[in-house]
């Protein structure tokens, strides 16, 4: 009984956050995704070889180009979407010729950063014997399986602001106001010039709709990411007292499989034309959607239930440990969990007492010569 009232609670919290993640009512309960995360979430969209061999590199603990953060790529993507939108559709020929000018810089980024991600300097092998090597490993990705997860991250969620692009020439007008204000604030200007320019009144900002997320789907993929950051958050906490959930519980594969039937959900509801406006039971798809919909959720509540009770764990270790530093620090002894730096003294105490038996050895044989000369010497 006490498990399906916490199954309940836990059911109930999710489909909050869905729902507030769908129709961003206040401010988004879930944090951006870790480029870790986003990566697990990413595998939801690409082949299985190349799951498998971002599984085995993460498992390995080998990285990934860094971009700042994966979650700029999607709103880098939706702007594009946007403005491709945008042209169109009937709009005057000054604010078409702004937004080719904004789409041809938006486009430059997204390929300076699939380029400097798929080229991979540092990270992925070049030379020869280090593709064999990783190849060997599992590790290896050629550069057209790279371009494809990097595409696949584009469509990673994210709760991050998306810059609206101006949809009429006023807003194109205030657009290029605000940006001249900002430009000018970077200026080292005199005193008084400074004063006149800050008197001016603050050009008002084109509209900004809150942060939302088109589908349940896509909300429960960014709920699902989310829950396997709190996790490595988690362990990093317990430490040694959560080893046994981090030895048997793959994360990364279960987040991975999870992404994976929410992407296909996601695929199968597009098509269908536009979903409710937050978390459903029904998704309207049919009996079998709606019962592979129920177990995803019930994954994702398992998987929440599962997270929460490793915080925990993780909250009660760092207690006992802090409890436990408090106590040395009253008996001026040094922390067990503080880090040491050893300093000098500390290492020429470390080499000395490695060569005790040494010591000891030569001691003992000048101590049996002499009682071979002396014979009475062991008497005195």
């Amino acid at each position: 009984m006490a498990d399906e009232r916490a199954s309940h609670t836990t059911r109930t919290a999710i489909v909050s956050d869905v729902d507030r993640m769908c129709r961003g009512d206040t401010d988004p309960p879930v944090a951006e995704l870790s480029d870790r995360a986003a990566l697990l979430v990413a595998c939801g969209l690409t082949e299985p070889r190349i799951t498998a061999t971002v599984l085995a590199r993460l498992h390995q603990g080998r990285p990934f180009p860094t971009v700042g953060g994966f979650h700029q790529i999607r709103v880098i993507e939706e702007q594009r979407h946007e403005i491709r939108r945008l042209l169109e559709s009937a709009v005057p020929s000054m604010l078409r010729m702004a937004l080719r000018t904004r789409l041809a810089d938006l486009d430059r980024r997204y390929l300076s950063l699939r380029t400097g991600f798929t080229r991979g300097g540092g990270v992925f092998a070049v030379r020869l014997k280090d593709v064999r090597a990783e190849r060997k490993r599992g590790t290896h990705m050629d550069t057209e399986d790279r371009g494809r997860l990097f595409d696949a991250l584009a469509s990673t969620p994210t709760m991050a602001p998306v810059p609206l692009v101006p949809r009429t020439i006023a807003e194109l007008g205030s657009a290029a106001a605000a940006r001249g204000q900002r430009e000018m604030g970077r200026v080292v200007l005199p005193p008084r010039m400074r004063s006149m320019v800050d008197s001016l009144p603050q050009m008002p900002q084109i509209r900004a709709d809150r942060r939302r997320i088109p589908e349940m789907y896509t909300a429960m993929a960014m709920e699902v990411g989310g829950l396997y950051d709190r996790l490595l958050r988690a362990y990093v906490r317990g430490g040694r007292a959560v080893d046994e959930v981090r030895l048997q519980f793959d994360a990364e594969s279960e987040i991975v499989g999870l992404a994976g039937d929410l992407c296909r959900l996601r695929e199968a509801a597009a098509g269908a034309g536009p979903g409710s406006d937050g978390f459903s039971r029904l998704t309207g798809l049919g009996p079998g959607i709606d019962d592979v919909w129920s177990e995803v959720v019930d994954r994702a509540v398992a998987l929440r239930q599962l997270v929460e009770s490793v915080e925990a764990k993780a909250d009660a270790a760092a207690q006992r440990a802090e409890r436990v530093d408090g106590i040395a620090r009253e008996h001026g002894v040094r922390p067990p969990s503080s880090s040491h730096t050893p300093t000098p003294t500390d290492v020429a105490a470390e080499r000395l007492a490695a060569r005790a038996g040494d010591r000891l050895l030569s001691t003992e044989a000048m101590r049996r010569l002499r009682g071979q000369l002396d014979p009475d010497s062991q008497e005195r």
